[in-house]
């Protein structure tokens, strides 16, 4: 197995996009669009040396595991606001129907 080297070399590409008002707007990329995009034209072109010390496979392992936690947490709660938005829906529809309620439901809990 190959080593990992003590730095990265990435290309980055600086991209020029006109305003409205004439000036430009500069973004660095490390993609290099076409014009036809909308994201502007190449400008310049730069390799960069970014320091790097590869991780350990327990180390890379943990990392992951953190990764596949977040996402987890995330699709967790995107669950929980499209089961909370179909509910309110379900009681909006609850409501249309007109049915009295019950004299158990009107009291209160406490």
């Amino acid at each position: 197995m190959k080593a990992q080297p003590k730095t990265l070399s990435v290309k980055i590409y600086i991209h020029a996009q006109k305003q409205f008002d004439g000036s430009y707007k500069y973004c660095p990329s490390t993609c290099k669009f076409d014009i036809e995009s909308g994201l502007g034209f190449v400008i310049a072109e730069h390799t960069t040396d970014i320091p790097f010390t590869a991780p350990s496979s327990t180390e890379l392992v943990q990392l992951e595991i953190d990764s596949l936690k977040a996402e987890q947490n995330k699709i967790i709660a995107d669950a929980q606001v499209k089961s909370s938005l179909l509910e309110d829906q379900i009681q909006m529809l609850l409501c249309l129907e007109g049915k009295p309620i019950s004299k158990i439901d009107e009291e209160i809990p406490y």
